[in-house]
């Protein structure tokens, strides 16, 4: 929660609370019944069709997964990506990104130096959306060029 308070209104924060407790990583792991409320809340918000772009998660193809998406087939599409292929992936990316940006050749002298560091960098994706679109713009031209 420390973290989520160092880059968002605290009041928007505490009218979701009890959301973000109920599926932080300390609350457990992400299994296909949280899957299925996370997607029934995407179909509430999103009311056209959505394309789902999906790794090899177990829970992904987990059997309530199935059923919900079978239910739901009218507006969900699912792509999956081929296995171990990070480079489709596009927060590999971000991940990368932010590793160059935050960590990479530093010394901290604590965890927390570190920590507020790649908070920093996460805050920048916050507030600054083109370095966002600008890893997803070089995915997509790497991937016309070598498909």
């Amino acid at each position: 929660m420390e973290a989520i308070y160092s880059i968002a209104d605290n009041v928007l924060i505490e009218s979701y609370k009890p959301m973000i407790l109920q599926h932080a990583e300390t609350s457990g792991r992400f299994n296909g019944e949280s899957y299925v409320e996370f997607l029934t809340q995407l179909l509430a918000y999103y009311k056209g069709k959505i394309i789902l772009i999906e790794d090899g998660a177990p829970y992904h193809g987990s059997g309530v997964i199935k059923e919900f998406k079978l239910a739901n087939v009218d507006r969900l599409t699912v792509e999956r990506l081929p296995a171990f292929s990070p480079d489709f992936n596009p927060i590999e990316k971000l991940w990368k990104n932010t590793k160059r940006d935050s960590t990479h050749m530093k010394y901290f002298k604590t965890f927390e130096d570190l920590h507020d560091s790649v908070v920093q960098t996460f805050n920048t994706y916050m507030y600054d959306a083109s370095k966002v679109i600008c890893v997803m713009q070089k995915l997509r031209e790497d991937f016309v060029v070598t498909a």
